[in-house]
């Protein structure tokens, strides 16, 4: 009996060693876990990106270009469409063109209204892929707003591999934007731009809902708030129960989820007032826009 367990001592080493394959570390890994219902597609560059990195801002990026990814054969290709299609990363993907909407509606009334600029700060930017979108949409629609468009991008960027490329991205569609690199939590930098350049007139707040508390989240949208103009806008999302398929659980794919009525309450305490929100598909996305008391 010891030799036996020494044996599979040995054997559960070997299979976690780095000098093994990723794809056969992964495959212990949620066998040793009972999630075996994702083995189906751990080929999937997707479905390896989830285990090993969770939604990073690279993970989003695979989500959002909603492309297989053929690097690891047919099977790999084909297990990559299955992941992309998962209910939440529709919602992701849905989110994003949501929010990009909703921001551009806003610049475009703001600019209406007198405005000489309209400043938007994205926290966290990620790849700065909203930037790029609202940037984009404003430049061929609504020239007249894109040309008095500030954004400023802020993310942690713990790999200092992020905000490079960010920048390459963003630069391309020509946009006034500025980067920083500070955490969330913070904020001097952010605060900094409020007192040289002025208040916000929209923030763009998403997946900081799904990684925080309730207590911690409303730390950080009562500092959004103080950022903001009066009647500016807080555009975030949160989360809600929705059925999981067989493929999400044995991922370990699971949203943060606040009630509706107390992430409500949480924005009234920050001084910001529900306008409007709406679901995103069916994995339980939801996009809320706020506005402070002017």
């Amino acid at each position: 009996m010891h030799a036996l367990t020494l044996a599979r001592q040995r054997i559960r080493a070997r299979l976690q060693s780095p000098s093994t394959p990723q794809p056969v570390r992964l495959a212990h890994g949620l066998v040793e876990n009972g999630r075996s219902r994702a083995l189906p597609v751990l080929s999937s560059a997707l479905a390896q990106d989830i285990l090993t990195r969770g939604y990073d801002a690279r993970t989003l990026d695979r989500v959002y270009a909603n492309t297989p990814d053929g690097n690891l054969g047919l099977a790999g290709k084909l297990a990559d469409r299955t992941v992309l299609d998962l209910p939440v990363h529709s919602a992701l993907r849905e989110r994003r063109d949501a929010v990009v909407g909703e921001i551009c509606a806003s610049a475009v009334l703001g600019i209406r209204s007198g405005q000489p600029e309209y400043r938007v700060l994205f926290a966290p930017c990620g790849l700065g892929t909203e930037i790029a979108g609202v940037a984009e949409r404003l430049k061929s629609a609504r020239p007249e707003t894109f040309n008095r468009l500030r954004c400023w991008g802020v993310d942690p960027d713990l790999n200092g591999d992020v905000l490079a490329e960010a920048v390459r991205r963003v630069r391309c569609t020509g946009v006034e934007c500025r980067f920083i690199r500070e955490h969330l939590r913070r904020r001097r930098e952010v605060d900094a731009v409020v007192e040289r350049e002025g208040p916000f007139h929209l923030v763009c707040a998403l997946g900081v809902s799904g990684q925080h508390s309730l207590e911690d989240l409303g730390e950080m949208v009562r500092h959004f708030s103080r950022n903001l103009a009066l009647g500016g806008q807080l555009v975030m999302d949160r989360w809600e129960s929705a059925e999981s398929s067989p493929i999400e659980k044995g991922l370990g794919i699971e949203m943060r989820c606040h009630q509706a009525r107390a992430f409500h309450e949480m924005l009234a305490a920050a001084g910001l007032e529900l306008e409007r929100e709406h679901a995103t598909g069916e994995g339980g996305c939801v996009v809320l826009v706020a506005r402070k008391h002017a």
